[in-house]
């Protein structure tokens, strides 16, 4: 298995599709025969070779030199190996992902990791709506696997999660973790109104207090031990609960039956 990298020989004048383009697809298809893989391209299908200059790339890496926001699905589907996008991306990267590396050094459209199962992506810019979460008419959000973003997102990240972890650095927008049943998100900056509404279980952590839905109840501040063992247990949150001996604790939301809390430390 060998490395690909993909450089737009111009700027796209339509959304471009690449999912389904994982590294273990590409890294085991000659140079050749990725020129001639037919991608959705607007509203027809175009030889890759028309929209790329393809190379090689180190061992296992699919490299996309430049990003550009009308690149849609960028490693959607994958379940192995390593994808780095230098700039940003548009919607449904890391859609569905199960396993592997995805990093992407700008910013990222829509639906970002929404339903991955596994995995691991780190994004450097904001995220728009629905991050980690679930896709139009899905019952399920992100079940396992790391979503770790650097800036802030949009709203409803998180929506129907059901496991895993999300990180946002920056801000989230409305609606949080709503209809969340597992799974930890943490939340570095300001969280916007009516986070965890229907939340069933899981847990949030954030730095202050945000506008909870009336089903939360606040049971106080607490000595929690799990928070130090959850902090070695999980690299990621080892920065975040660093010297946390005690939290603010709300339950709910408790007018759905949730179980579900909000941490503020």
């Amino acid at each position: 298995m060998s490395g690909v990298s993909l450089k737009p020989r111009a700027a796209f004048e339509a959304r471009v599709d690449l999912a389904g383009l994982t590294p273990a697809l590409a890294c085991a298809t000659s140079l050749r025969e990725l020129e001639h893989h037919s991608i959705p391209y607007g509203a027809k299908a175009v030889p890759m070779g028309e929209l790329f200059f393809i190379e090689g790339a180190p061992e296992g890496v699919l490299l996309v030199e430049i990003g550009d926001e009308r690149l849609d699905g960028v490693g959607a589907g994958m379940s192995g190996g390593e994808l780095i996008v230098d700039g940003r991306v548009g919607a449904w990267a890391g859609f569905g992902m199960s396993g592997g590396m995805l990093r992407i050094s700008g910013e990222a459209g829509d639906f970002l990791g929404a339903e991955m199962s596994g995995g691991r992506i780190e994004l450097a810019g904001n995220a728009g709506a629905h991050a980690g979460g679930a896709s139009s008419g899905s019952r399920r959000g992100m079940s396992d696997g790391v979503l770790k973003i650097a800036g802030s997102v949009g709203p409803r990240a998180g929506a129907r999660q059901r496991g895993g972890l999300i990180l946002i650095g920056g801000d989230a927008a409305e609606g949080l973790a709503t209809g969340m049943i597992a799974g930890t998100v943490s939340v570095a900056g300001s969280v916007g109104p009516l986070a965890g509404r229907g939340m069933k279980r899981g847990t949030l952590l954030v730095s202050a207090l945000p506008d909870l839905p009336a089903g939360f109840a606040d049971t106080g501040t607490h000595d929690l031990v799990a928070l130090r063992l959850l902090a070695r247990r999980v690299p990621d949150l080892a920065g975040v609960l660093k010297d946390v001996t005690q939290a603010r604790r709300l339950v709910g939301d408790t007018l759905m039956g949730g179980q579900g809390e909000v941490l503020v430390v």
